[in-house]
């Protein structure tokens, strides 16, 4: 899994784990980082399809995390194993919801009426994927009290969602797309933003956002223990831990797997600081819209 290895982070809470390589305890994201791959709606088959294919009972488009973890199949039916058991819960949609609304007044939204829009269908949907990788990374270190996921691939089924998302390839933003994992310190380019580049509308929302990032760091930070706090208090039914992956053939998986949510569990929090402030004219929409990143 080429770009996968040599991030790791301190994360309050979280026991140092032995988990290989990989030392989640002393990492920085911007540390020769290269874009992560992802795999598309388009390329998916088998278990992969499979997974997609429920996912997109729940939501329009598949959401860029789980997009990460189809570079390891066995590894994404065990992540969605896990989540399945909070997706439709009261408990994940409250608790996003509180997060994103937490962090609502750090920033000054775009001017733009059709971009605040945009960028306050994301919130929930941000505060939900937050949640759900905070809790990956969890159950990764042994911090979740649950039997491990079984590891049942679902059976390929014809993957089609109803609002493709632009593909980070695809999208019409390269160059901003590098200014902003530069920004952001992050090796992702998440859904959020290949939908404000499809719109056009990627420009207006980074020109007022981007002058933010630095201020709004600490925030952000303090939005991520907050984050791993709250997903230690979801009812989780079956967890995606070491044993789970070894019991599914992919114990040397872990450090590759730890890397991503590392990842996730850090740049979720400074797109949601960022986003958050558009759902101030627009509280709505943080529920109305399931978008995913």
């Amino acid at each position: 899994m080429a770009g996968l290895e040599g991030h790791a982070t301190h994360l309050p809470g979280v026991r140092r784990r032995d988990l290989g390589q990989h030392d989640l305890m002393a990492s920085n994201l911007g540390d020769g980082f290269a874009i992560y791959p992802m795999v598309e709606e388009g390329e998916a088959t088998g278990a992969v399809a499979g997974v997609y294919a429920q996912l997109l009972t729940r939501m329009p488009f598949v959401p860029s995390l789980f997009k990460s973890f189809a570079l390891c199949p066995q590894y994404l039916v065990l992540a969605y194993e896990q989540s399945a058991g909070v997706l439709d819960g009261n408990e994940l949609k409250t608790s996003g919801h509180e997060l994103g609304a937490s962090v609502r007044d750090i920033v000054q939204p775009p001017e733009q009426e059709q971009v605040r829009q945009t960028l306050a269908a994301f919130v929930g949907p941000l505060g939900r994927m937050l949640l759900l990788s905070s809790g990956l990374l969890l159950a990764l270190h042994g911090e979740l009290d649950a039997p491990p996921a079984p590891g049942d691939a679902p059976a390929g089924r014809p993957v089609e969602p109803g609002q493709p998302a632009p593909s980070q390839w695809d999208a019409p933003a390269p160059a901003l797309y590098g200014a902003l994992r530069a920004a952001l310190d992050t090796p992702l380019v998440n859904t959020i933003w290949r939908k404000l580049a499809a719109e056009g509308q990627l420009e207006q929302a980074w020109s007022a956002l981007e002058p933010q990032v630095a201020s709004s760091r600490s925030a952000a930070d303090a939005l991520q223990d907050r984050s791993l706090t709250a997903a230690r208090s979801l009812p989780w039914t079956v967890v995606a831990s070491r044993d789970a992956l070894v019991a599914a053939g992919i114990g040397d998986a872990a450090p590759g797997m730890a890397a991503v949510l590392d990842a996730y569990v850090k740049t979720l929090p400074r797109l949601l600081v960022l986003a958050s402030s558009s759902t101030a004219e627009h509280p709505d929409h943080q529920e109305s819209a399931d978008q995913s990143r």
